[in-house]
């Protein structure tokens, strides 16, 4: 399942969000169209089988079956596959990925893939520090993660060509309004951030 903005071809911009271990809820469907306030084109491709939905209260069973299939390797892959597809109709490619799908953007932005990435709280990244972006890439984390440390994983990005990385004291979620980790102050910061990171404008 692929959702996009209405059809402004003289748009030269094109930006895909990367789901997390839900699939495309309501959570990516309201990223996608706070975006389509900005002149881009914005698609919300579904990597999980069949286009399954979890709700947040099946967390473990969501997490279980995506590690099962598609896992970050192949969701990486067909997203730089969903990506390739749109470099025939748009002059910039964009990723904005959150937890899985910020590791898989991160997995593609060293394929060359996408133009400009940005990763919120993707934890695995420190599973793939041998990536080097082919493009900026701006990598948003939580100081209060309890599976990792972000501020040793955020040292160990530093200096690293075409990567910016900031750290919010928040927790895991803490831009998606319908997590109990949303910050309200945090939140809206790390979005500005990455809005002007990604070039967007109205």
């Amino acid at each position: 399942m692929t959702s996009r903005s209405p059809g402004d071809h003289s748009r030269d911009t094109a930006v895909v969000v990367a789901h997390e271990i839900y699939g495309v809820n309501d959570h990516i469907i309201g990223v996608a169209s706070m975006l389509r306030s900005y002149r881009c084109d914005v698609f919300t491709p579904s990597f999980l089988p069949s286009g399954l939905v979890y709700p947040r209260e099946d967390e473990r069973q969501a997490y279980r079956e995506f590690m099962r299939d598609p896992g970050v390797m192949s969701m990486s892959r067909s997203l730089v596959q969903f990506a390739g597809s749109l470099r025939e109709r748009y002059g910039r490619v964009l990723c904005i990925g959150f937890s899985v799908g910020a590791t898989s953007a991160w997995l593609a932005s060293g394929t060359g893939a996408v133009d400009k990435t940005v990763c919120f709280y993707g934890s695995r990244i420190r599973d793939h520090l041998d990536v080097q972006p082919a493009a900026p890439c701006l990598v948003v984390f939580a100081e209060q993660e309890p599976s990792f440390s972000a501020p040793a994983v955020a040292e160990k990005l530093a200096g690293r060509r075409d990567v910016v990385t900031e750290i919010y004291p928040s927790r895991h979620g803490f831009c998606d309004p319908g997590s109990p980790h949303y910050s309200a102050e945090h939140g809206p910061q790390a979005w500005e951030s990455a809005i002007r990171f990604l070039g967007l404008s109205r």
